[in-house]
């Protein structure tokens, strides 16, 4: 059930739209929106609840339903609450209001009958942050579809270097081009594919860059693919970058999409992050020797260009990261989802082992 665009049947499973809750006064709206939410779980009967946080209101409509009829409820953390939870030190209507958001996520979150988010960093910070219990506060990591993922590894390679996603300010473009213009002044004959939508004014602001910075000839645009074709794309590459600047909480224990999506295509991740801050990428990337981690722009470059310099290792490198990849499968993390998780909550449940209060 979501407030985007519903009534969509795929893969066995469909998306129906209500007006949910999600930010600014959409929560004031609850008392009024809410009964149509109550009639369409009345309708569907369902086993389990999930509902994702943040924002807080998603979690709190669960817990209304999940209570009003006895559903088990499963609580899934896909961000790091301390970000949109943060109290303002400015504003004090604003710092009541996140404070109320925080006792609310605190005092919600541990009627769950699971607590799931993707990493270990972020799990322990739940634990602490929100104090959930840590015996019912599990991970199930983020990942991609290896069978999908397979056509990406006999396609023919034209380019040494692929950016693929949104360019935010979050991404570093101002790092990227730094990283792009000392690459091309190691490697002259580097060919760089950047596919993502630069239809705005930070993209345009990227694209100039890209011309005062006379990278025209190395840097190939195109815009983002639907999923289903990603892995032609990918494998066009040698390499795949990703970029983050540090300061960001709710990045700092989490590992993107993006990520396992060059992994399982075999493309070692060149990201221009600090491995010690974003800690969880450092262990992926990093222990695993699937790529090369270093927040410095022309440090990256120069570690780049003697990879792609270096045959032997960088086809080495590429096998690794394949095999590391195929340990993140969303089929088998989905069946893990569903014994570790899913099952055992409705069992507790309907052994009478949990009760509401």
């Amino acid at each position: 059930v979501s407030p985007y665009s519903g009534d969509i049947l795929q893969q066995g499973y469909s998306r129906i739209k209500v007006p949910l809750a999600r930010w600014r006064i959409e929560p004031l709206r609850i008392p009024f929106t809410f009964p149509k939410l109550l009639t369409l779980a009345r309708n569907l009967n369902p086993d389990i609840i999930f509902t994702s946080m943040p924002p807080v209101w998603a979690l709190l409509e669960g817990y209304l339903l999940a209570r009003r009829f006895r559903y088990p409820l499963i609580l899934d953390v896909r961000d790091l609450p301390q970000a949109t939870l943060r109290v303002s030190k400015t504003f004090i209507l604003r710092q009541i209001f996140e404070a109320f958001q925080v006792a609310l996520a605190r005092h919600l979150g541990r009627k769950a009958s699971r607590i799931v988010t993707i990493t270990d960093w972020v799990r322990d910070e739940l634990v602490k942050f929100l104090r959930y219990p840590s015996g019912k506060t599990l991970v199930i990591r983020n990942g991609s579809d290896a069978a999908l993922f397979v056509k990406a590894l006999s396609v023919k390679k034209e380019f040494d270097l692929i950016y693929s996603g949104t360019l935010i300010s979050i991404r570093n473009p101002a790092g990227i081009l730094k990283y792009l213009h000392s690459l091309a002044e190691l490697y002259p004959s580097v060919r760089i594919l950047f596919s993502s939508d630069l239809n705005n004014k930070l993209g345009e602001e990227f694209l100039r860059g890209i011309y005062k910075l006379e990278l025209s000839d190395n840097v190939v645009i195109q815009t983002m693919c639907a999923p289903e074709e990603l892995p032609d794309r990918l494998g066009k590459a040698r390499l795949g970058l990703n970029a983050l600047l540090s300061g960001y909480d709710a990045y700092r224990g989490a590992i993107g999409a993006k990520e396992y999506e060059y992994l399982v295509a075999g493309l070692p991740v060149m990201g221009l992050m600090d491995p010690d801050y974003y800690v969880e990428s450092g262990r992926l990337i990093v222990d695993n020797k699937t790529g090369i981690l270093n927040s410095s722009p022309e440090r990256l470059a120069i570690e780049t260009a003697a990879l792609l310099k270096d045959p032997v290792r960088l086809r080495k490198m590429s096998k690794q990261a394949r095999k590391v990849g195929e340990r993140f499968d969303r089929k088998r993390l989905a069946e893990e989802y569903y014994y570790k998780v899913i099952l055992p909550a409705w069992q507790e449940f309907n052994a009478g082992r949990r009760t509401w209060k």
